[in-house]
Formats: structure tokens, C-alpha cells, sequence
């Protein structure tokens, strides 16, 4: 069901954007920037496609930001954040088909893992999450369909619901 793909496959862009086939879906409400060339940021990535063209899934591992009020990340004189941290973030899921939402995440998280050791030899040390924005989704039940695919709801941190992968940090995935 799942196919590898990247951040600049056009067809990804498509289902992201709202466009090509998708024309006049609109673009994803976390997309920064329609119509760029791709999609992810920096990082370590997978980004997969369904076969059929109608979903796509990316998650990233990426350093942390500096944290809040350091001023290191715009060169003020406080005292700069010298902890680095990682994220590894699912930080696009759309679904443009007719598939259950919960079990496009269940196979996506599940081929992430596969690929990533594939890909990177071994997992992530930290635990893959997303964030869902619960004031931009229309659902009366924001990640709903992330906690139907086995997903732990985590805090609401700044307007965004974190949910966390079915994975026990030791033993791998868990389904």
C-alpha cells in the first residue's frame, strides 16, 4: 500500500498542496509555504505515497530548536541553549482517499520503522510523535484517528495535541 517516496516527488506535493489531481482540496492547514519544492525541512526523512496516489505520510528527525527566551537562535546577548536535543517528528499525514484514516497510520508507522532501519541503520533513540493542531482540524476529536491506530495521546502544548507511536523504546515497534 505504501510506497517510498520524498519530499520533492511531485505527486507527494499534489496530495500536500491540494493540487494536480487534488485541485481544489487546498493545501494541508500545516503547510508553510504551497507550491515549494518540497515539503519536510532539514533533516533525516522518510516520506512515503500510497500506491493509489491519495495519501502521504514524512516524518523527520531533526535537532531540537533553541529553547524559548535563550536568544541563541537570533544572536541576542543571553546566554545561548548548549543542549541539543532531538525530535522525531510525523509531521505530515493526509488522506485524500477513501482508506480508514487509522489504518493508512497504523501500515505508514509501521513501514517508517522498516524503511528508517533500512535507510539508518537503527531507530531513533526518541520516541516518534506528531502534533495535531486541535484549533485548525474540523474533528470534534483531534488525533482521534492517530489513537485508533494505536497512538498514546500525550499534553495539549501550545494549541497542539501531541500523540505518541505505539513503540516500547527497547523492543521496537509494537502493533
Amino acid at each position: 500500500m505504501w510506497m517510498l517516496s520524498s519530499s520533492s516527488d511531485r505527486g507527494a506535493l499534489d496530495v500536500v498542496d491540494g493540487a494536480g489531481i487534488h485541485a481544489g482540496r487546498g493545501p494541508h492547514y500545516s503547510r508553510r509555504t504551497p507550491g515549494s519544492r518540497t515539503f519536510t525541512g532539514v533533516g533525516k526523512e522518510i516520506v512515503l505515497i500510497t500506491d493509489d496516489g491519495m495519501a502521504v505520510w514524512a516524518c523527520v528527525l531533526q535537532k531540537t530548536p533553541a529553547k524559548r527566551g535563550s536568544g541563541s537562535s537570533r544572536g541576542r546577548d543571553k546566554v545561548s541553549d548548549t543542549s541539543v536535543g532531538w525530535v522525531w517528528r510525523n509531521m505530515m499525514f493526509r488522506n485524500l482517499g477513501k482508506e480508514l484514516s487509522s489504518d493508512l497510520i497504523r501500515s505508514a508507522t509501521r513501514k517508517t520503522y522498516e524503511e528508517w532501519v533500512a535507510r539508518y541503520v537503527e531507530l531513533p533513540e526518541v520516541r516518534l510523535r506528531t502534533e495535531v493542531d486541535i484549533k485548525k482540524v474540523s474533528s470534534k476529536n483531534p488525533g482521534y484517528c492517530y489513537q485508533c491506530a494505536g497512538w498514546e495521546k500525550g499534553p495539549i502544548k501550545r494549541g497542539k495535541l501531541f500523540l505518541y507511536s505505539p513503540r516500547d523504546q527497547q523492543e521496537g515497534p509494537v502493533f
